[in-house]
């Protein structure tokens, strides 16, 4: 055997190891970022359900919430405060879903059904009062979504609020509404 056949079949070896290679690393980079929409969906449906464990675990937080979102006129300083801080908390929740969809990361679907919560209270005065004096704390572009969101009428599954606040329940919202 000379050394120029020796040579070749070692480039060729080569050429095979880099290929290999190539391929084994996109297998690595799709895993991982099939691992990081993962992380991101776990972590924005996390969040919600935190929120949501929060306010109906503590019956004080869900009166808070409800009287915030209804009547935000007859809150104390410290209430006022508080329904502050968690709807601005459940805010900055929504404004990381809104760039991680833009990214690509997070399913707009998702993000887009995380706004729905938006929706639910989007003409309720305690919604109207919090947004006007926390949005300028948000990115302009999540401004002009959640904005997007309130001008929308409101989705005809979504009166719970209303529904509780006319006698009505909650959970059974089969009237008219």
């Amino acid at each position: 055997m000379n050394w120029d056949a020796i040579g070749a079949i070692g480039e060729i070896a080569g050429a095979v190891a880099v290929i290999a290679t190539l391929v084994y690393l996109a297998i690595q980079i799709r895993d991982g970022a099939r691992a990081s929409r993962s992380a991101a969906v776990t972590d924005a449906t996390t969040a919600m359900q935190a929120f949501y464990q929060q306010l109906g675990g503590d019956p004080g937080a869900s009166q808070l919430f409800l009287n915030a979102l209804t009547d935000p006129d007859s809150l104390s300083r410290e209430d006022e405060f508080q329904y502050l801080m968690l709807m601005h908390s459940q805010f900055v929740g929504f404004q990381r879903c809104f760039f991680l969809a833009q990214e690509g990361t997070l399913d707009v679907g998702l993000r887009d059904s995380i706004g729905t919560a938006v929706m639910a209270a989007n003409n309720l005065p305690g919604m109207a009062r919090y947004w006007k004096h926390r949005k300028a704390f948000f990115q302009p572009e999540f401004v002009t979504w959640v904005e997007g969101l309130l001008q929308q009428q409101p989705i005809a599954d979504m009166r719970a609020y209303r529904d509780f606040l006319s006698g009505g329940s909650p959970i059974n919202n089969d009237k008219p509404g």
